[in-house]
């Protein structure tokens, strides 16, 4: 009796599974896409060949995403299907903060998606392939005689049944869970006559297959279309992005006459033009208060002024407020380069104060390198012509030898104040080149030495140089700090 009953459900699934290939097209229909009756669709003609994903928002509404929808932190980024013109997709990149998604529900409707394109692609071939190998080993319980190798044959027909459909898309899964049924039933049996296989534990959770997914949402119609423009639209915290999925909306609305009603689609038009001309004046708004902002504010810190610069900080601030904190990147941008400004005007403040707090030292310096640079005024003339040996007299030589002497020795003399270090040593350094260029000289004139005639004349032209670069650097010690 029990072979009888053993033979009876190998017969039965062979029946099921003998007629999957005569069924399939049947099969894979009934998992395909499903579209109910539309009154008009705007994308119609591409949507078998184009996936469209529902992203679901937490309020119930959707929007078709062209394509997979791409999660960045905490931003969700997309191509939003707005239909199609001369049978090209109609596309919008859109945004959407991640927070208002319905994660759940969005996951289960681009697993419809993945599930359909499966079927259609690859369903029924994979299908057909492990009915094959199933039917290979009801026929293997067949011929052996064995009940422990039947067993096996049996449990391995059953496992690989329990595990197909969650590793393809749930294909065709509610046969699949006949056949685990069936095949639960032959394996009890098999284990009650298998000496030592007695206890019962195959895993029945795997019975358990969950049904087929939902056949994707059909593409929105035109109507549909405009409506996720909008939603789109008031969602996007990007507003360059806002601004053109409204005027994308306007201009389906505008060629739209013809195919939405026009109870509907007029005041959808009016509403759509008004929120347009909300944000091109918004737009304009913003650009006008970032200019004078701007303005003021470097103004203000080019003259060390502090107070003037948080005058604008503070007229910004109360200004979007004003204007409903329409654009908040706008704002915390032109803050941003606000505070730089700020900062700007508080080194330069801080400067400006030192600088009149040590002008007076500086004065005291300037004051007391006067005599030296006098020296070195007056040598000009000579070093200019021990430069290009044209002289000067060995009687000039003489004087000037004695003027830079006493010139060297009253800068010895001199308290030098931090600010001046370095302009004092370029002037100690014009001094000493000026004195050995007279020097050089003068030898060269004694010993009719050209050479030696020659150096003098590079000694004068680096003392006449940094005589230049004394006179640049002391008016920059007394001038005002100020921005660059």
């Amino acid at each position: 009796m029990k072979a009888m009953r053993l033979g009876s459900g190998l017969v039965l699934a062979w029946l099921l599974l003998c007629p999957a290939s005569s069924s399939g097209q049947q099969a894979a229909e009934a998992s395909g896409p499903r579209p109910g009756p539309r009154t008009e669709s705007a994308g119609a003609s591409a949507s078998a060949a184009v996936p469209l994903y529902r992203i679901v928002l937490t309020d119930g509404q959707t929007l078709a995403s062209y394509g997979e929808w791409t999660r960045v932190g905490e931003a969700v980024v997309f191509s939003l299907y707005l239909g199609e013109h001369g049978g090209t997709p109609r596309l919008h990149l859109a945004t959407l903060d991640a927070a208002r998604v319905d994660w759940s529900a969005t996951a289960r409707e681009r697993e419809a998606v993945h599930a359909a394109a499966y079927a259609a692609r690859r369903g029924e071939a994979d299908y057909a392939e492990m009915t094959r190998e199933v039917t290979a080993h009801l026929n293997a319980i067949v011929q052996v005689e064995d009940r422990a190798a039947q067993l096996r044959h049996a449990e391995a027909a059953r496992r690989l049944l329990a595990e197909w459909p969650a590793t393809h898309h749930f294909y065709r899964a509610r046969e699949v869970q006949q056949f685990v049924s069936l095949l639960d039933d032959i394996v009890g049996e098999l284990r009650a006559s298998v000496p030592g296989a007695r206890s019962f534990a195959l895993d029945f959770g795997a019975s358990t297959v969950p049904a087929e997914p939902p056949a994707p949402t059909p593409p929105p119609t035109l109507q549909e279309s405009i409506q996720q423009a909008l939603l789109a639209a008031r969602l996007t915290p990007a507003v360059e992005e806002r601004r053109s999925l409204l005027e994308s909306a306007e201009a389906l609305l505008a060629g739209s006459s013809d195919r939405v009603p026009g109870v509907w689609r007029a005041p959808m038009l009016a509403s759509v033009r008004s929120e347009l001309a909300v944000e091109r004046r918004a737009d304009r708004d913003y650009r006008a208060l970032q200019r004078a902002a701007l303005h003021d504010a470097r103004r203000a810190a080019s003259r060390a002024d502090v107070r003037g610069v948080e005058r604008a900080l503070t007229r910004v601030r109360q200004r979007d407020v004003r204007l409903g904190h329409r654009r908040p990147q706008l704002v915390t941008d032109l803050v941003a380069r606000l505070e730089a400004e700020l900062d700007a005007a508080r080194r330069l403040r801080l400067a400006r104060d030192q600088w009149a707090a040590r002008m007076r030292v500086v004065d005291a310096y300037a004051s007391a390198v006067d005599r030296p640079l006098d020296a070195l005024r007056d040598s000009r003339r000579a070093l200019e012509d021990i430069r290009r040996l044209a002289g000067p007299s060995p009687r000039r030589l003489e004087r000037l030898d004695t003027a830079l002497t006493r010139a060297m020795v009253q800068l010895r003399g001199v308290i030098v104040p931090a600010e001046a270090t370095v302009v004092h040593g370029v002037l100690t350094s014009a001094l000493q080149l000026a004195a050995t260029a007279v020097r050089l000289r003068t030898t060269a004139v004694a010993t009719n030495d050209m050479p030696r005639a020659w150096e003098a004349s590079s000694a004068a032209a680096g003392a006449m140089l940094l005589v230049d670069r004394v006179h640049t650097d002391l008016r920059a010690l007394r001038e005002r700090p100020s921005l660059p």
